[in-house]
C-alpha cells in the first residue's frame, strides 16, 4: 500500500464524518428544511443544543483529511503538469480558508436563535440571524466555488488531459454525480448524507485508484 492509497482511505473516512455533520441540521422528520435556509426556523429551538454543537465537532473533525486528499492529488498532477497542479493546490488552500467558516455560520444561526426566540419579535430575530450574513455570505461563495467547483474541474480537466493516470470512467468521481443522486434520493423522502461530504469521499476514491495505477 502506497501513500496515496492510505490517504486516500483515510479521505473517505474524513469525508463521511464531515457529510454526517451536515444531518444534524436538517429538522428532524420527513419535512425537511435546507441547511442552506437564511432564515430563522423555529424546530431549531424544539431540539436539543447539543445538534448544533455535535455538527460542528463532526465538520471540525471530518475537513482536514478532505483537504488532504485534494492536496495529494494536486501532488500527483503537479508531477505531469506542474501549473494545474499548483491551481489544485491554490484551491484547495481557499477551501481550507473558507470551509470551516461555512460550517460554523450554519450552526451559529440555530445556536443564537435558542437564545432569543423567546425575547424577540420574530422580524427581529430574523433580522438578526440574517445579519450574519453581512460578513459570512462572501466567504460562503468563495468556498462553494472553491470545493465543489473549482477542484471539480481542475480534476475533471486532468483526467481528459491525461495528467492524472486513472481511467476515464473516474470522470463520474467528483461532488457533480453525487450530488444529483443525492438530490433524486431526497426527493423520495430518503434521508441523506451532506452532499459536499460525499463529494470529498469520490475524491477520496479517485486518490485510491490514482494509488493503485501508480503500482
Amino acid at each position: 500500500m502506497n501513500v496515496y492509497i492510505a490517504i486516500g482511505i483515510f479521505g473517505i473516512i474524513s469525508g463521511l464524518v464531515a457529510a454526517l455533520a451536515d444531518v444534524p441540521l436538517v429538522k428532524p422528520g420527513k419535512d425537511a428544511d435546507s441547511i442552506l435556509s437564511r432564515s430563522a426556523q423555529k424546530w431549531w429551538a424544539e431540539v436539543p443544543e447539543k445538534r448544533f454543537t455535535t455538527s460542528f465537532w463532526l465538520s471540525f473533525l471530518g475537513q482536514p483529511g478532505t483537504y488532504i486528499t485534494m492536496w495529494m492529488l494536486a501532488v500527483l498532477i503537479s508531477n505531469n503538469n506542474p501549473s494545474l497542479g499548483m491551481a489544485l493546490k491554490i484551491n484547495t488552500f481557499i477551501g481550507c480558508y473558507t470551509g470551516l467558516l461555512c460550517h460554523v455560520v450554519y450552526c451559529m444561526k440555530p445556536l443564537i436563535y435558542r437564545n432569543i426566540h423567546s425575547k424577540l419579535s420574530d422580524d427581529e430575530i430574523n433580522k438578526t440571524i440574517s445579519s450574519i450574513d453581512k460578513v459570512s455570505a462572501v466567504p460562503l461563495i468563495i468556498g462553494f466555488l472553491s470545493l465543489w467547483l473549482g477542484t471539480t474541474v481542475i480534476i475533471i480537466m486532468s483526467i481528459l488531459k491525461g495528467y492524472l493516470f486513472v481511467p476515464k470512467l473516474c470522470l463520474l468521481l467528483n461532488p457533480i454525480p453525487s450530488t444529483i443522486v443525492l438530490m433524486i434520493l431526497k426527493k423520495l423522502k430518503i434521508r441523506i448524507i451532506g452532499a459536499l461530504g460525499v463529494g470529498f469521499m469520490m475524491f477520496a476514491v479517485l486518490l485510491i485508484v490514482a494509488g493503485i495505477y501508480m503500482g
